[in-house]
């Protein structure tokens, strides 16, 4: 990383947090953040194949040296064999380009195999629908089977039919089982 970059102070950082998976991490991490005077703002964590991944979004009430805190993180976990990256947030006056969308789940069921999330994910980049939320190897009763749920915001402009044309022939030539629904309704039919 860059000098000028490391060294940067700003109230908000992106904070990424790799390592294997143990209980305790987001415990000890946000621990650490509230005692520093950050303020966790927004957060995701997943597990992969046993690692945990997490992304926090902090704030602090004072100016924060991004290398400072970047230091702190990595002494208080040496033992946990943690990785930590950050990275300030710049400019948040910019405003974001407002697009109308709808919120979709789409579901892909059928054997692995090399290029399948990169055959579904082109077609929604084709359409310029944006993935909020992926889930891939969701346990199925049969094991040769691979369940992937893509969370996605897909944008009222553009020609649905032709949207979900484009997936379902995607999925066929994939030898894949594929669904799309409005989030309210694949939420209503998958509630414990």
């Amino acid at each position: 990383m860059q000098q000028s970059q490391r060294n940067h102070e700003t109230r908000k950082l992106v904070i990424a947090v790799f390592g294997r998976d143990r209980p305790g991490i987001v415990a000890r991490v946000s621990g650490l953040l509230a005692r520093m005077g950050c303020n966790i703002e927004d957060a995701s964590q997943t597990l992969l194949h046993g690692r945990f991944a997490g992304m926090f979004v902090v704030r602090s009430m004072k100016t924060l040296a991004q290398d400072h805190l970047q230091q702190r993180l990595e002494k208080n976990f040496q033992e946990q064999e943690l990785i930590f990256w950050t990275s300030p947030v710049e400019d948040e006056t910019m405003p974001m380009a407002s697009v109308a969308t709808a919120p979709f789940v789409i579901t892909t069921t059928g054997p692995d195999q090399v290029g399948l999330v990169a055959g579904i994910t082109e077609i929604l980049a084709q359409f310029e629908v944006n993935i909020t939320d992926l889930r891939a190897n969701v346990k199925t009763e049969d094991a040769s089977q691979w369940v992937m749920i893509y969370e996605v915001d897909v944008p009222e402009r553009i020609d649905r039919k032709q949207f979900r044309q484009a997936l379902y022939t995607r999925a066929e030539t994939l030898g894949q089982q594929l669904s799309l629904q409005h989030r309210d309704i694949f939420e209503a039919v998958h509630r414990v």
